[in-house]
């Protein structure tokens, strides 16, 4: 992670530490722990993972997820970041819709 201190400015990282942010997380981790939906390896897997916190925080500061996952609502054996931003009202999209929304264009450039 070297890099990230020497290439990227430190605004560009934002912190989940903050008070709203940790209570959003502990409200979705409860919600995870408490499903009877999920088996017991996803619930942990999803524990010690990301996707809770980003949730959370966006959660919070009400910004839209990015993400390639599809919703599952049925799935069992794994908790989908879409589901839990289904469950807990927050805005999602792919990839490829943001790219779109953002008119990104790639141009492929040759090498000689």
């Amino acid at each position: 992670m070297l890099w990230v201190k020497d290439e990227v400015p430190g605004s560009f990282f934002h912190d989940s530490n903050a008070d709203d942010v940790s209570s959003a997380f502990a409200e979705i981790m409860l919600w995870v722990q408490r499903s009877a939906q999920y088996l017991d390896r996803a619930k942990a897997k999803f524990a010690t993972e990301a996707d809770g916190w980003l949730v959370a925080y966006s959660m919070v500061h009400r910004t839209v997820m990015v993400t390639n996952e599809q919703p599952r609502p049925d799935l069992r054996n794994r908790v989908l970041l879409p589901d839990v931003c289904d469950q807990f009202k927050v805005p999602y999209k792919d990839t490829f819709v943001m790219l779109r929304e953002l008119a990104v264009r790639f141009d492929l450039v040759r090498a000689r």
